[in-house]
């Protein structure tokens, strides 16, 4: 019969087993960071199929990871993390710090999926501070990856009920338009770079004049991630120095 784990007892081989396959950790990034659905937790990986994340999803309920939770509505269920799933947030969060001070400058042109970027965002807006009617901005963004999911064009609908992501002109009038570098969106987002010096370098931001000046702290692209953690030291430094940057999960 053919070994389907390491064949160890060690700690770190069981725990590899269960949260370090393919795709694992960022459903669990998708889950922690509040998303519910099948359909909302898929729109977060948009390159892993269908039929995968539900197997994923089978496996983790197996391990004892997430467990299906029915809707107040009676119609169909959602996940949600278990105590065990739980006490995983901080090794997301690892992950992710990790990723932010040494994987910097492993983005290459085909990771800059601007559907994740915008999913991404509409998780970061602050709702309490939006205005009481709809806010729509369009986004027209050149350097896309080349991937069934990359779009140049985006709608983010802005409401205190509900942030929405649209691939298709939903039909509202636009009151801002962001234009220039995907790249640039991605620095700002992870905290390499800020806001407003990617709008004198790479981005255009036009329309309503309110708005534009409040979308950076709407989107809280003002938030510190990546801005404070510590370059990359050298190779053969004797110890690197540790970031002080909030947490990932909760800036992401």
């Amino acid at each position: 019969m053919a070994q389907s784990g390491y064949g160890q007892f060690c700690p770190v081989a069981k725990g590899a087993e269960i949260v370090a396959t393919r795709w694992t950790p960022l459903i669990l990034r998708e889950i922690m960071s509040g998303e519910r659905s099948f359909n909302d937790i898929h729109r977060g990986v948009p390159l892993m199929s269908r039929a995968l994340l539900a197997e994923r999803l089978r496996q983790l309920e197996h391990d004892g990871i997430v467990a299906k939770r029915p809707r107040k509505d009676q119609k169909g269920h959602d996940w949600a993390l278990t105590t065990a799933g739980d006490a995983l947030r901080e090794v997301v969060d690892v992950i992710g710090r990790w990723g932010l001070i040494y994987g910097r400058d492993k983005i290459t042109p085909g990771d800059r999926d601007s559907t994740v970027l915008m999913w991404a965002l509409r998780r970061r807006v602050d709702r309490e501070a939006l205005p009481p009617r709809r806010v729509v901005v369009r986004f027209d963004l050149s350097g896309v990856a080349r991937c069934r999911t990359g779009l140049r064009k985006h709608w983010l609908v802005l409401e205190p009920s509900d942030i929405d992501v649209c691939y298709k002109d939903p039909g509202f009038p636009v009151d801002v338009t962001v234009t220039g570098e995907m790249s640039a969106m991605v620095s700002v987002y992870l905290g390499y770079a800020t806001w407003r010096d990617a709008i004198r370098k790479a981005l255009r931001v036009e329309g309503d004049r309110e708005i534009s000046k409040r979308l950076e702290s709407w989107l809280q692209l003002d938030r510190i991630v990546g801005r404070d953690l510590p370059i990359v030291p050298p190779a053969g430094t004797p110890s690197a120095p540790t970031g002080r940057g909030a947490s990932v999960l909760r800036n992401s």
